[in-house]
């Protein structure tokens, strides 16, 4: 029944009742790693060794899925990745802080540790940023009330996760990906004269950050904020499907990219994430950002591969994100009649089958939400294809039939506690 898998479990006759306030600690043992626990079960009782905090925590979940009857044996477990993520697409719908603290407790029940929040996009700017309100005031309506987080809605929520060891990771989408930024802020814009709406269409806007200084700063500014409220060493910036159009067409564009040294339109993207990642490390923070094929990735950032299954030599800082394993907005399956999702398919076994090099630092599972604008629909497209992705994260997948054989009963508890499970198609 247990999601994630341990790695190493060996199970003898017998079982012991288990009640937390009848758990033994043994004295840490560093050589497990601050996620890492052993667990002893046998007539004695239930005695919980582990290598930090984490550790602890992780064991206590492994012996809560176990029920109320604890089968003698030994666990000893401990994650292959570092960072085992969930990015959840907060901008194109709006989720309620009510429901991301329930995600929270579901990335833990998992043993998941890392929640990135998708916080802005042309469709909408979630985020409350005290110098510059518009962008909230603005940025955050498509066609009805302001939807976003406040600044107190944010520390409750990164205290939340912290209290179960998930770290929540904050990305703001730049230079593209900004139209609801430059709705708010139409001089932020390669047409500062022209007044746009925030975003109503699904895709990629043409729209994107003009490359002068004040705009650079701006984004400067913003992750100032960022950095204040989110204590991630990480922030993400996005990077990803800027579109070169209009600054092909700006004479202004043009001549500032000369003016950088820059060879055209094409370098520009890179340049502004270069600007970004060296604000961010003056900050002591680390940037991420999504892979470009066509840009080199910038020294000391931390690059997202979503096109690619397997990792590229020349990058060695590298969280795998690919859309054929893990984006949960594509149909689970091609059965007719199903609610309307992104075009394609990641069934279960696609998602089970995700074989990482187990070199890179992570990997991630992705809630894009243009097709999810109901934390329900989040969750009957996140389960149980999110169960798949915690064992490969963890680092334990094996026999697809055996995990099958686990996950009934682990559905059954899950909707017991009001998840709304979408149906289970192998």
């Amino acid at each position: 029944m247990i999601i994630p898998r341990p790695r190493d479990l060996a199970v003898l006759g017998g079982t012991v009742a288990f009640h937390p306030d009848l758990v033994r600690y043994a004295a840490p043992d560093p050589e497990l790693g601050e996620e890492g626990y052993r667990l002893d079960v046998g007539p004695a009782g239930i005695e919980l060794t582990a290598g930090g905090r984490a550790g602890r925590f992780y064991g206590l979940t492994t012996l809560a899925q176990f029920g109320a009857a604890v089968p003698y044996g030994v666990i000893e477990d401990r994650p292959r990745f570092g960072w085992r993520g969930v990015m959840l697409d907060v901008a194109r719908h709006f989720m309620p802080k009510t429901f991301v603290l329930r995600l929270i407790d579901l990335l833990a029940e998992h043993k998941l540790n890392v929640l990135h929040l998708h916080l802005t996009d042309d469709q909408g700017w979630r985020l409350e940023i005290e110098r510059y309100p518009r962008l909230t005031e603005v940025g955050a309506r498509r066609g009805d009330a302001p939807a976003f987080y406040s600044r107190a809605d944010i520390r409750e929520i990164v205290a939340y996760a912290a209290e179960r060891f998930v770290t929540v990771v904050p990305e703001i989408e730049m230079p593209g990906h900004a139209q609801a930024a430059i709705a708010a802020y139409p001089e932020l814009g390669n047409q500062p004269s022209r007044r746009l709406p925030v975003w109503s269409e699904w895709g990629i806007s043409e729209h994107v950050l003009n490359l002068e200084e004040p705009t650079v700063r701006f984004c400067q500014d913003v992750l100032d904020e960022v950095a204040e409220l989110f204590p991630s060493t990480y922030i993400h910036v996005g990077g990803d499907e800027c579109p070169p159009a209009e600054w092909e067409a700006s004479p202004r564009a043009l001549a500032r990219l000369a003016e950088l040294g820059l060879a055209g339109p094409s370098e520009a993207c890179g340049w502004f994430i270069g600007r970004m990642a060296s604000h961010l490390e003056g900050l002591g923070r680390k940037l991420v950002c999504w892979d470009e094929p066509d840009r080199p990735p910038t020294p000391g950032t931390t690059v997202m591969v979503w096109r690619d299954e397997q990792a590229l030599p020349d990058r060695t800082d590298i969280i795998l994100a690919p859309y054929t394993r893990t984006y949960l907005d594509y149909y689970p399956s091609d059965a007719p009649g199903q609610p309307r999702a992104q075009p394609g398919v990641v069934s279960l076994a696609d998602a089970y089958g995700f074989a990482p090099d187990p070199g890179v630092r992570g990997v991630q599972c992705q809630l894009w939400t243009e097709y999810m604008p109901t934390p329900e629909r989040v969750e009957y497209m996140a389960f149980p294809r999110l169960c798949a992705f915690a064992e490969v994260a963890w680092g334990s997948p094996g026999d697809y039939p055996d995990f099958l054989q686990r996950l009934d009963p682990h559905l059954a508890r899950l909707t017991a506690q009001g998840v709304h499970v979408g149906p289970l198609v192998p």
